[in-house]
């Protein structure tokens, strides 16, 4: 059993490749443009506009169209084959969950589609560069310089509104209030991850290292799919009388997928570099891991920047927490099945999926 094998049996029964953002939605003109001068602005500054879009157009097959020639991922620290897309999660617990309707696939999916475009809008809005940041009182000389940063902010600004446009249109479509109101507050839950100590690169408050770069995670990565899934759940019309009760199993079970899939991911690559923990470093973000392009806050460097830690005691924590999630996700999973219809093609491919997580993350204490 492979993510391979796992994510074409999951194309089979779910209606095809995963959700994704379609970029023509800006316009295909427009898009077209946008890629042009992102592009422009690669070869001409380090605006972060650019790695997102560059690992955007990298990683969704939707957007064939945009690529350019030679203008491959250097952005993304992901080497392995990519484990099942978190967008896919949506429709697949949708479907696990659903009570027999033929059109519930399709607002799965759309539910699925939704979460890429948030996610890639709240990227790019991450990518605005502040200038009056003290950090760039030199650059601030260069006119050029500044030229191109305010021309990223604006292409940022501009691409992510529009996104979170249409993600708002298709979220009025299904005319269910308490749809709006749980993704509107995942999307706040994902922005308030901008302002914690790890986002901002304060340890002074960090009295629990690892706890504080797994509340980051959840904050980031899980409150969104987490939302997402059980928006997704509400599609299928379940019974008032259970409706919280599954609201709240499939919230944990997505925001558990979430966080393993993200220490996984970041745990792949930390196996890679040799830790130096002879001074603490610089940053949050040192070790260079990367999500949709943009660094991101790693439990290394939290734990060696927080407290004097050694690479054994720092594998130890990422074994620690890999083991809880994966505990945590096994147990939401089998919660949610009892509130789930009868067994089926997709019930399966869900446990399997499962399976193969929890496997990856049980492996994860081999650091040879």
């Amino acid at each position: 059993m492979s993510w391979k094998s796992i994510i074409c049996r999951a194309e089979s029964l779910l209606g095809g490749r995963c959700p994704a953002v379609d970029l023509s939605l800006l316009g295909k003109s427009e898009s077209t443009l946008l890629i042009e001068r992102v592009r422009s602005l690669a070869s001409m500054s380090d605006h972060k506009i650019v790695p997102v879009i560059c690992t955007e157009l990298e990683n969704n097959p939707n957007n064939n169209f945009l690529k350019f020639r030679n203008w491959t991922n250097m952005f993304s620290t992901k080497k392995a084959i990519p484990r099942f897309p978190s967008s896919m999660v949506i429709p697949l617990i949708g479907q696990c969950v659903s009570i027999d309707d033929p059109h519930s696939l399709q607002l799965h999916r759309k539910m699925g589609e939704i979460f890429a475009l948030i996610n890639l809008a709240i990227a790019l809005h991450r990518t605005v560069v502040d200038l009056s940041d003290p950090l760039f009182q030199q650059q601030r000389d260069d006119l050029a310089w500044v030229k191109n940063m305010e021309l990223g902010n604006k292409l940022a600004v501009l691409a992510g509104d529009i996104l979170l446009a249409k993600a708002s249109v298709e979220l009025a479509s299904f005319r269910i209030p308490k749809i709006v109101e749980i993704i509107s507050g995942a999307i706040v839950e994902a922005v308030c991850a901008e302002f914690t100590d790890l986002a901002t690169g304060s340890t002074h408050s960090l009295t629990h290292p690892s706890t504080n770069w797994l509340e980051h995670v959840k904050l980031r990565h899980g409150a969104l799919l987490g939302e997402c899934c059980a928006a997704a759940s509400l599609l299928s019309s379940p019974s008032a009388k259970s409706v919280e009760e599954l609201l709240k199993g499939v919230r944990e079970f997505g925001v558990n997928w979430a966080s393993l899939s993200r220490l996984l991911s970041e745990l792949d690559f930390v196996k890679e570099l040799r830790i130096d923990n002879s001074e603490p470093p610089k940053t949050l973000t040192s070790l260079g891991f990367t999500e949709s392009g943009l660094p991101e806050p790693t439990l290394a460097d939290t734990l060696l920047r927080a407290s004097e830690s050694t690479p054994s005691t720092i594998y130890d924590q990422y074994k620690s927490i890999a083991s809880t999630l994966a505990r945590q996700l096994g147990d939401s999973f089998g919660r949610l099945l009892e509130q789930s219809s009868a067994d089926s093609d997709v019930h399966s491919l869900a446990k399997e999926s499962v399976d193969l997580l929890v496997k990856e993350a049980d492996l994860c204490t081999d650091f040879s």
